[in-house]
């Protein structure tokens, strides 16, 4: 089975989707993340062939499969990779969101889904304290259908999140100004923290409660920092380290 798993990591490195699909079903997820963007690294700094993979979520709790957390992991790296690139995300008001100097690809941490497990545990619909989960941010989601699968529940909390930009737009210099906090049911405060430049660690969780999901994701350091950038806007790239910047135009720390 070597063959087909080469061709696979070169489809992944060129475009995002295929890379997406496959981690979703599982089987094929060590091509698309180690080989494809060892492939990547390849290609721009030829001593950096023999990169480690990219390391693959993989926690005690039972609360989640680790083809769900592959989800959770891959649609997030697989939406900072299409903003840092610069050519496909419409920020609304503003165009084409403009590419990242520097966008590290995110790592599933069981710590954070350990936060988000606790955080959705109650069922609760409203958005706990901060003390509840010290250290990282969170994203809530609340779908108010039980009639869908958990994965289904999941994409529709980070389509949900992630389309704040295209609804709602955030400027191009890409500022995080006090005002984002006053924009109310028109923010984009879930997306930024999906966006933010070094929100480096994520883990989320999914449960379902007796007439509607609830998603959680915890991040960090966190993000939606005032009068900092979301991203450094610049060429892709330019500011990551060289030989680490993946096929996704995000940078391996």
């Amino acid at each position: 089975g070597s063959a087909p798993a080469a061709t696979t990591a070169a489809a992944a490195a060129t475009t995002v989707a295929p890379a997406a699909t496959t981690a979703a079903g599982g089987a094929a997820t060590t091509a698309a993340g180690g080989a494809a963007t060892t492939a990547a690294g390849g290609s721009t700094n030829g001593t950096n062939t023999t990169r480690k993979p990219w390391p693959k979520p993989n926690c005690n709790s039972r609360d989640l499969s680790n083809g769900l957390r592959r989800l959770f992991l891959n649609m997030h790296n697989d939406y900072r990779g299409k903003l840092a690139r610069g050519q496909t995300e419409v920020s609304a008001g503003w165009g084409i969101a403009p590419p990242a100097a520097l966008m590290y690809r995110m790592k599933y941490t069981c710590d954070a889904e350990s936060y988000a497990i606790q955080y959705v545990a109650k069922c609760e619909r409203r958005a706990l304290p901060e003390y509840t989960h010290p250290g990282y941010k969170v994203n809530f989601h609340v779908l108010r259908t039980v009639d869908t699968t958990e994965a289904g529940a999941i994409q529709n909390a980070l389509v949900s999140w992630w389309s704040e930009l295209a609804r709602f737009g955030m400027r191009s210099n890409m500022m995080f100004y006090r005002s984002e906090y006053r924009r109310r049911n028109r923010s984009v405060l879930n997306w930024s923290k999906m966006a933010w430049w070094n929100n480096k660690e994520v883990g989320c969780a999914v449960r379902k409660c007796d007439r509607f999901y609830l998603t959680a994701c915890m991040y960090r350091p966190g993000g939606n920092d005032i009068d900092q950038y979301v991203y450094k806007v610049g060429a892709v790239c330019s500011e990551c380290p060289k030989g680490q910047c993946d096929g996704q135009a995000l940078c391996r720390w």
